[in-house]
């Protein structure tokens, strides 16, 4: 995988506590980027089912995804 580097600007105290959470700042944004873009993703085709009528369907749709982010969080709890 291609690695970039960019520059952020975040406030100090939100720094501090990640580092104390993560000796690795890069691993700890990359994470919560990449749990974001799944969030965004998951929005994105809940409002596409929406449009297309699926509500039948968006309801499983709906339960699927809160399972995968309740399996998600307690994998992040175990972590720290």
């Amino acid at each position: 995988m291609k690695v970039i580097r960019k520059s952020v600007s975040i406030p100090e105290e939100l720094y501090r506590e990640v580092i104390k959470l993560e000796s690795s700042f890069s691993k700890a944004v990359k994470e919560a980027l990449g749990e974001y873009v799944k969030k965004r993703k998951k929005e994105k085709i809940m409002s596409l089912a929406g449009k297309l009528g699926l509500e039948e369907d968006g309801a499983k749709i709906v339960k699927k995804l809160r399972e995968e982010d309740i399996e998600a969080q307690k994998k992040r709890e175990i972590h720290y």
